[in-house]
């Protein structure tokens, strides 16, 4: 961007409220001008991808119609100059590049109209020198300028701008551009963000929801834990304290609702944050909800705005007891909000935001600029990463490499780590509480002899720990009503991550970290006993080992997901002893234990090998085990029995039974095999023909290998292989072409995604 020059004058208070337009960022200024001529002029403006504009940021054709009821017509070109530097002023000079491009875009017809929006100053002289070197180009009939102070009026005289863009109301000073009540409602409102407001961007679930709030009078936004449901709440609430002049509230539970919907006062806006239940559903909510959704329908008609919020996985069990039909916009006005699906654009503007309008000095700002873009399109990007990318107390030990920042990024919980470590003794002692009573501790707090023995290793007593809950509320921790108890819950699962990793490292605190560890993370980071597993976070002694197997209990062993997880660990992390007393524990473990194809993938082979191993399973299962593999080996066919640690698990003679019963009834039926192999090939599901045959060629190869001195063997096992190819070309052939490698990159060229696309981090150190 050509840089502007700059004014020397003194900073004075001005009268009306200004806008820190220079904070936006190049983009982010594009896509607010693009929004002003939409909601202003009431054009639909189609904007341009970033380096493909041919010289225009937007344009539209038609007519539009001023204030002053001259009208005019034709095509219209808008430019966006944009400077990152407060207080520049623009000059004719600045304009070299956008002269040239309109006279090419003059030439095409495509600028009848020529709209230039800059957020630096523009004098009177200055404008008057740009109309006339446009307006000399032919084919552009008029030249329209609009500076920083234009556009201030624009949004200080559109309460819809400022709703549909609600980052400007942390650009400018809320007291002037609210009245006094609607003012210290929005500074309530607004406490828990902070200057976050200012660094909102807006994606399409916001855009959705107000769109819904405006049409319908009513929004749910539903969506997962810490999505960000409560930050587009907050910046609607202040939109409708602007827009509509609305009394706002945030109200607890239906009964609140009742005692503040009031039918004198028809501009009302209600906030009800997880409206049907905090962490999950709450009957009681609804049954009262349900008695207030006449009321609530009444007051959307009388011209109220209401907004739910509702994690997604609560509202779909709710809605089996809500009358919907009493509140038939429940249904009509939803919004999902799904974080994993920020796009592109959403990602870089929200990570730009954070940095730009942090606390970084430049210097970071600078060696952080070429990572920003990977950082963004990392699958662990989340606003939060953002935002601490953006304060230097979470940068300290962040090393400015690719290798640094992918850490930084894909373990974010070794940052919550370090403040849990330096906080006070009471602070982890209230923590560690909450974290043996695995996530939840009711309120009013009762200590048993154990927990108060375990709080004192950290350093910390009753009365600390109930002063630290009430300084930690609303941080790492908060408090929450549940079936009409009080508890104190972590703020978010990450906390308690965070607290496992640090109670690890201090083997005196074993017992807090296996009583409160998520099973699935002592899973990853123990081993009962010394094993010879590498790098692991922590032994378990022989003395809590019964702690430990208690601990398992508390996993749901009919789900396959976690099963699995559990044999492995059992197989792979666990010493004599400690198996020994989990079967003891559970006398149908054992017996529960079966096999299936493929020997390799079934996590109940990891263990009965293990168990097998160490003298513990007995010889009727391992005889029953070993006759469904001899099964499996022909039936499926599965060569798993060929691997080593399935191999000790059978007798000579049983080996032996096995590789026979391959050669008399595996080999010579193979032609059938493969038939059947190719009828259960689905073309629909779009997978590959070879992949399909992987594991049958794979169990060939195997049984190949294992009987090289059979001739006849080989050659049975050679022909298939033949006819497995050629079925696999034949189902090649049927199968539609892909584009080649030159298609792909020319729509890639086309939609503006290409390698030479502008950067929204352009400005991001200045």
């Amino acid at each position: 961007m050509t840089p502007l020059s700059q004014t020397n004058r003194p900073r004075v208070q001005a009268p009306e409220v200004a806008y820190e337009l220079h904070t936006l960022g190049w983009k982010a200024f594009q896509n607010f001008c693009v929004t002003l001529t939409s909601e202003v002029w009431g054009q639909t403006v189609q904007s341009f991808f970033d380096t493909h504009d041919g010289g225009r940021d937007g344009a539209f054709h038609g007519k539009w119609k001023p204030q002053d009821g001259e009208a005019f017509e034709g095509s219209f070109t808008v430019q966006c100059k944009f400077t990152a530097k407060a207080d520049t002023q623009l000059q004719l000079a600045d304009l070299k590049d956008e002269l040239n491009k309109a006279k090419r875009l003059a030439a095409r017809g495509l600028s009848d109209n020529y709209f230039l929006f800059t957020n630096a100053r523009l004098t009177g002289v200055a404008e008057e020198q740009m109309r006339e070197a446009f307006q000399k180009i032919t084919g552009i009939k008029r030249f329209v300028a609009y500076g920083v102070d234009r556009i201030a009026l624009f949004i200080r005289e559109s309460s819809r701008l400022r709703m549909l863009v609600p980052r400007v109301y942390g650009l400018g000073d809320l007291s002037q551009i609210l009245d006094e009540r609607a003012h210290s409602q929005a500074k309530e409102i607004l406490s828990a963000l902070g200057d976050d407001l200012a660094k909102f961007v807006i994606t399409e679930a916001y855009q959705r929801s107000a769109k819904a709030l405006v049409e319908h009078g009513f929004i749910l936004l539903l969506g997962e834990p810490a999505c960000g449901k409560s930050t587009i709440a907050a910046a609607l609430a202040v939109g409708a304290l602007d827009e509509w002049g609305c009394s706002t509230f945030k109200v607890r539970d239906a009964d609140d609702f009742a005692v503040h919907s009031n039918p004198h006062e028809p501009k009302q806006f209600f906030w009800v944050d997880d409206a049907f239940g905090a962490t999950q559903f709450d009957w009681s909510t609804a049954a009262a909800w349900n008695r207030v959704f006449p009321h609530m329908q009444a007051a959307i008609r009388r011209g109220a705005r209401v907004l739910f919020t509702s994690r997604d996985y609560i509202y779909h069990s709710a809605r089996q007891h809500l009358k919907e039909s009493a509140l038939p916009v429940l249904r009509e006005s939803q919004v999902v909000i799904h974080v994993e699906l920020l796009t592109k654009e959403e990602r870089e503007q929200i990570l730009y935001n954070h940095i730009r309008l942090g606390s970084q000095p430049v210097i970071f700002r600078r060696q952080l600029k070429p990572f920003l873009a990977e950082i963004a399109a990392h699958s662990n990007f989340s606003p939060e990463i953002a935002r601490r990318l953006g304060n230097p107390l979470f940068t300290k030990r962040l090393g400015l490499t690719k290798a640094g920042i992918d850490d930084f990024v894909t373990h974010p919980v070794e940052l919550l780590c370090e403040i849990i470590r330096t906080i006070d003794t009471g602070s982890r002692s209230a923590l560690a509480l909450v974290f043996m009573r695995g996530g939840v501790l009711p309120s009013p707090v009762e200590m048993s002899e154990d927990e108060e023995r375990a709080v004192l290793r950290i350093g910390g007593s009753a009365a600390d720990i109930r002063n630290a809950l009430n300084a930690l509320d609303g941080s790492l921790i908060l408090q929450s009503m549940q079936g009409g108890v009080y508890s104190w819950r972590f703020k978010h699962p990450t906390v308690r991550d965070a607290f496992a990793v640090v109670i690890a490292e201090d083997r005196e605190l074993m017992d807090i970290y296996l009583a409160g560890a998520p099973v699935s993370r002592l899973f990853d980071e123990v081993t009962c006993g010394d094993v010879g597993v590498q790098g692991v976070k922590l032994i378990v002694s022989q003395d809590r080992y019964e702690l430990l197997s208690a601990r398992l209990d508390t996993i749901a062993t009919n789900r396959a997901w976690q099963v699995s997880p559990l044999h492995r660990f059992l197989a792979f992390r666990c010493d004599r002893k400690f198996l020994a007393l989990y079967i003891a524990d559970h006398p149908g473990f054992v017996p529960g234990l079966q096999v299936g194809s493929y020997l390799y993938a079934v996590s109940d082979m990891d263990v009965l090998v293990r168990l097998h191993e160490f003298g513990l399973l007995p010889e009727n299962k391992r005889v029953a085990i070993a006759v469904a593999i001899r099964e499996l080996a022909v039936e499926t066919p599965d060569a798993g029995f060929l691997r080593e640690r399935v191999r000790a698990l059978l007798t000579p003679d049983e080996f032996r039974a096995i590789l026979e019963d391959v050669r008399t009834k595996l080999l010579p039926g193979l032609n059938s095999t493969i038939r059947s192999w190719r009828s259960n090939y689905d073309e629909n599901r779009d997978e590959d023909p070879e992949n399909h045959f992987d594991e049958l060629v794979s169990a060939l190869r195997d049984l190949r290998d294992e009987l090289t001195e059979d001739a006849d063997a080989i050659a049975q096992i050679e022909s298939a292989l033949s006819e497995i190819k050629e079925a696999v070309d034949e189902l090649r052939s049927g199968q539609a072409e892909e584009p080649d490698s030159d298609d792909f990159r020319g729509q890639s060229a086309a939609g503006g995604s290409g390698d030479d696309s502008r950067s929204v981090f352009d400005d991001v150190d200045l």
